[in-house]
C-alpha cells in the first residue's frame, strides 16, 4: 500500500511539472488528481474538484463543477483498456468564455490491478483525424457542442435540436420569454408542450414565482371548477388575503376539454379589471393537440377563449418530422440515465440507431426517453445494443412493418366518423341520464351543436 501510495506521489508530482492540462480518474470515476492546468483552463479550484465523479453527461451550468468533470469523463471503452481522444468544450467559471479542446485517454493499471485513466487536454489540431474517436463518442461530442451554441444563443440548452422546424420553435420562445402575452402551445402528446412552457416561464420575468399545470384532460369537472374558482375567483391568493398558491404562470393543458362554461367564465375573468390585474403578475398558458382554428370550427372551443389565446402560437413538430434531432435526443436521454448511476454507457450502437430511425414514434420525445431509459437498465455494457431495447419497442417495430392487411376492405370514412359519431352521442346520453346539457358538456360540445348531431342522425324525438 505505502509502495502504491509513493508511485501516486511521484506521479502527481511529474504531472504537476507538465504545462499542459492533466487529470487521473480512478477505476469509481473520482478524480483524484488535477494539475494547475485544469484549474486555468476551467476556473476552478483544484480542491473543489477532487473526489467528483466524473460521468458520461453534458449541458451542466459553468457555474456547476459537473461542467468540469463532464469534461474529463473517460468513455466506458478507456475502463477496457481502448485509448481514446475525444474533443470536449471547457467553459470558464468566472468569464462563461468556453473553448474546444482535446482530451486523451490513457488506461493505466498497476501491479496490484487497480485501473487509472490519465487524461491530457490539447488544442484541437486544424485537422483532426476521425479514426480515432467511434461514432458513438462523436454524437457525445456534437451534443456537448450544440448544447453550448444553444446556450450561447437562446439560454435555453435543455431542449436539444439543430433542425429548421425547431429553430422556429427557438425564436418563438425567445419571443414570448420577453413578452407577457398568452401563450398556446400545439402539438401532439409526447412532443414537448409543457417542457416548452417551463423554459419560456423560468426565462421571464415570472419564473420566480411557482408553475402550475392543470390537465383539463385528466381532471374531473369538479376539480377543474374547483382549481379554477381557487386561484381565479380568489385574485390567485392575493384576494383572498392569505399566503396561499400566488403562481408565475398557469398551464391549462389540452385547454380543449375544459367544459364550456369554464370556458366562458376564464375568458370573462381574463378580460375584466381583476383579470388584467392578474396578468400583470402571472401568465396564462395553454396547449392542445389540434390547432386552435380546427378547435373552434368544430365548436370545441369558445370564441371568446379563441381570441385570448391565439395571439401567440407556438407549434411542436412531432419527432418524425425532425429525424436529423434522433441521434443528439437519444443520446441526451442517455447522459440523463447516467447522471448519478453506478451504470455508466457511453452510448447506442449502429444498429440501434438504424431501429430508430425507421420506427414512427408515435409517442414522440416521450416514448423514446422511456424507451432509452428501459434499454440503459437494461444495459450490460458499455454501450446499448438491440438485445437491451424492451418488449414494447419491439412489439410496435413488428406491428409497424405488418401494418394493416391489404385485402381488408376499407369502410367510406365519411361512412364511418358518422357511424363512431352517433355511436359516441348515444353513449353520452346514456351516461348522463338522457340529459342533453349534461351530455353536451361531457362531449365538449355547445348545446346547440348536440342539437343539430341530433336532428343529423333522426335522434331528436328519442332523446329527452
Amino acid at each position: 500500500m505505502a509502495r502504491r501510495i509513493s508511485r501516486k506521489q511521484r506521479l502527481d508530482s511529474m504531472l504537476n511539472l507538465v504545462a499542459s492540462p492533466c487529470f487521473v480518474v480512478d477505476a469509481d470515476r473520482r478524480l483524484v488528481f488535477a494539475n494547475a492546468g485544469c484549474e486555468q483552463i476551467t476556473g476552478w479550484p483544484v480542491a473543489e474538484l477532487l473526489g467528483r465523479r466524473c460521468e458520461l453527461t453534458s449541458g451542466s451550468a459553468a457555474k456547476e463543477p459537473e461542467s468540469v468533470t463532464e469534461c474529463l469523463a473517460p468513455p466506458q471503452e478507456v475502463f477496457g483498456g481502448e485509448r481514446l481522444q475525444v474533443p470536449r468544450y471547457f467553459v470558464h467559471r468566472q468569464t462563461g468564455r468556453s473553448v474546444a479542446r482535446l482530451v486523451h485517454f490513457f488506461p493505466l493499471a498497476d501491479t496490484d490491478g487497480v485501473l487509472l485513466v490519465l487524461g491530457v487536454v490539447t488544442e484541437v489540431p486544424p485537422t483532426r483525424a476521425s479514426g480515432s474517436a467511434s461514432i458513438i463518442t462523436e454524437v457525445h461530442a456534437e451534443l456537448a457542442a450544440l448544447r453550448h451554441e444553444l446556450r450561447q444563443r437562446y439560454g435555453r440548452d435543455s431542449i436539444v435540436s439543430q433542425t429548421p422546424p425547431m429553430r422556429c420553435v427557438f425564436d418563438q420562445i425567445e419571443l414570448a420569454t420577453h413578452s407577457r402575452s398568452i401563450v398556446h402551445l400545439t402539438g401532439e402528446s409526447g412532443t414537448g408542450r409543457e417542457h416548452v412552457a417551463r423554459v419560456i416561464h423560468y426565462g421571464s420575468d415570472f419564473g420566480q414565482r411557482p408553475f402550475v399545470p392543470l390537465n383539463c384532460r385528466e381532471l374531473s369537472v369538479d376539480e377543474l371548477c374547483g382549481a379554477l374558482r381557487r386561484l381565479v375567483e380568489t385574485g390567485w391568493g392575493e384576494a383572498s388575503g392569505s399566503a396561499t398558491l400566488q403562481p408565475g404562470a398557469v398551464f391549462l393543458a389540452d385547454v380543449d376539454h375544459l367544459p364550456r362554461d369554464l370556458q366562458a367564465r376564464l375568458a370573462s375573468f381574463a378580460t375584466s379589471s381583476h383579470g388584467s390585474a392578474f396578468r400583470d403578475r402571472c401568465r396564462l398558458m395553454t396547449s392542445s393537440v389540434e390547432a386552435l382554428h380546427l378547435l373552434r370550427e368544430n365548436e370545441r372551443l369558445a370564441d371568446d377563449l379563441f381570441y385570448l389565446i391565439a395571439s401567440l402560437q407556438i407549434e411542436m413538430p412531432p419527432l418524425r418530422s425532425r429525424l436529423a434531432d434522433l441521434r443528439l435526443l437519444g443520446q441526451s436521454f442517455v447522459e440523463a440515465c447516467n447522471r448519478g448511476s453506478d451504470r455508466q454507457v457511453t452510448g447506442v450502437s449502429e444498429d440501434v440507431w438504424r431501429q430508430f430511425e425507421i420506427y414512427n414514434w408515435p409517442g414522440n420525445l416521450d416514448e423514446l426517453r422511456e424507451v432509452v431509459r428501459q434499454a440503459h437498465a437494461a444495459c450490460d455494457g458499455s454501450v446499448i445494443s438491440t438485445a437491451h431495447l424492451p418488449f414494447q419497442f419491439r412489439t410496435g417495430m413488428d406491428a409497424q412493418q405488418l401494418g394493416p392487411s391489404p385485402d381488408a376492405a376499407l369502410e367510406p370514412l365519411d361512412t364511418l366518423l358518422a357511424r363512431v359519431e352517433r355511436d359516441h352521442v348515444l353513449a353520452a346520453l346514456e351516461r348522463t341520464g338522457g340529459s342533453r346539457a349534461k351530455a353536451a358538456r361531457l362531449l365538449g360540445i355547445s348545446r346547440p351543436a348536440l342539437y343539430r348531431k341530433l336532428e343529423n342522425y333522426g335522434l331528436a324525438d328519442d332523446a329527452s
